[in-house]
């Protein structure tokens, strides 16, 4: 039988979580007192998941604070947590990776993340696969949620992603990534190409073995229409001088000035790395008005 909550209690709870908005500072900690004698009863986070995945007759700033008290409940308290109730939350938080509202969904993202980071990607071995093969749905909302999740963990679990530990499961990630640079969405295009930034610097060989791929790729979306899209690019190719300047040199001509202040910041990290390399001169003699 799945749990479902008790009504009474869950009453309780959305009333705690709307106290938990106020101003009132003797409000507030009335609120902290009750939420650690609520965290001696395991199956509190329970009510937390399921305000935040399956309420959506409740405001999103509600569900969304539901969800960020259990992720502060998994910092502290997870490996407590009865494996009935960590399995509820990791089911929950894979079916509602989609939620149409992108607060919720990023909300969710941040929670797989902290659960992973708790040594979770050893003991979840389907999070990866789903999350990668939710990135093919049909709905925008599910591929953008599990790319937000999924860039998460990148960030946080690099090493470890390029490791024995996980089987590698970079060889499958990366090529999947790259396949996205070229979809319609720049939130989708922006989310893959950070994935894939994360793994630069530590030469991830599954990156390695597909860099030229991934620097062609770069370079069509040098001109993207999107601002986020371009910085990301900037991001990429200042770290590849650092690892691999040799396959940068033929494209060269391509990396031009660009409009958007925001963007050309972070394109003058670009130069400003070149400057120090000591192919510099070589690398842009033929570019140079003499």
């Amino acid at each position: 039988m799945e749990w479902q909550p008790d009504e009474q209690g869950l009453q309780q709870v959305l009333q705690l979580l709307k106290d938990s908005q106020s101003p009132n500072t003797v409000t507030q900690r009335a609120v902290q007192q009750k939420l650690e004698q609520l965290n001696q009863f395991p199956d509190f986070n329970n009510y937390l998941i399921f305000v935040l995945t399956r309420l959506k007759t409740e405001d999103e700033p509600t569900r969304s604070l539901s969800g960020l008290i259990l992720k502060n409940n998994v910092k502290a308290h997870y490996q407590n947590f009865p494996s009935g109730v960590s399995d509820f939350i990791k089911r929950e938080c894979l079916n509602s990776i989609g939620d149409p509202s992108p607060l919720i969904r990023a909300t969710i993202g941040i929670l797989i993340t902290t659960i992973a980071s708790k040594g979770e990607l050893q003991s979840w071995p389907e999070l990866l696969p789903q999350l990668c093969s939710l990135l093919d749905s049909e709905d925008y909302n599910t591929c953008e949620g599990s790319f937000g999740a999924l860039q998460k963990i990148c960030e946080d679990s690099s090493e470890l992603l390029d490791s024995d530990a996980l089987n590698r499961p970079l060889n499958v990630m990366i090529p999947k990534f790259l396949q996205f640079f070229k979809h319609c969405s720049p939130k989708i295009r922006s989310h893959a190409i950070a994935c894939v930034n994360q793994f630069i610097i530590g030469r991830a060989q599954a990156l390695m073995d597909n860099v030229d791929t991934f620097i062609e790729s770069l370079f069509v979306l040098a001109v993207d229409e999107d601002s986020e899209v371009r910085k990301n690019v900037c991001r990429a190719l200042v770290m590849l001088l650092e690892v691999r300047i040799d396959r940068l040199i033929p494209h060269m001509h391509s990396i031009i000035q660009d409009p958007d202040e925001n963007v050309a910041l972070e394109a003058c990290e670009f130069w400003l790395t070149l400057a120090e390399q000591p192919i510099c001169k070589e690398a842009l003699s033929g570019h140079l008005l003499q």
